[in-house]
């Protein structure tokens, strides 16, 4: 009985580690942990008005644009993508001016290398985008400028197409 007693006791012993083991692998991260994204948001930041578009996830990627005007006049725009590498979530994404010339090479990207994904935030190096319930969504970027980092703060609103 003894014998019974310790086996029984070493099956729920290594059945709680297993379990326990499985609780603590993660998630495989995949681009539907952005899907929240998908829409149009539109916010202030800069000292300008801004918006941003994001189409639903299509083969692994997002895709979206910004765009960024003060006293209405257009500034800048992005060409923005999200995909899945090893790691998580990584942002790449393409600078204009308003006459359409492009702040980086052709076969240059900035990119927003993976940190962490939650349901409420995806983190990038250098950049956080959280989500504050279903219809705001602040942005936090780093963005060196000569020797220095700046912190910026972007809040966004939901809004209609």
């Amino acid at each position: 009985m003894l014998k019974l007693a310790k086996s029984l006791a070493l099956a729920c012993a290594l059945f709680a580690a297993a379990c326990a083991a499985q609780a603590q692998t993660p998630r495989a991260v995949t681009i539907d942990d952005a899907a929240w994204l998908a829409g149009r948001w539109v916010g202030e930041g800069f000292g300008g008005q801004m918006e941003e578009a994001w189409a639903p996830p299509v083969g692994g990627q997002m895709i979206g644009h910004f765009r960024y005007w003060r006293d209405g006049e257009p500034q800048f725009y992005e060409f923005l993508v999200i995909d899945v590498v090893e790691g998580g979530l990584r942002m790449r994404l393409k600078h204009f001016n308003p006459d359409y010339t492009a702040w980086e090479d052709r076969e240059t990207w900035t990119t927003f290398e993976p940190v962490s994904v939650l349901p409420e935030v995806i983190a990038f190096n250098g950049l956080t985008i959280r989500r504050e319930g279903a219809d705001r969504m602040v942005m936090t970027i780093r963005i060196r400028r000569g020797e220095s980092v700046s912190e910026d703060t972007l809040r966004f609103q939901r809004a209609p197409l």
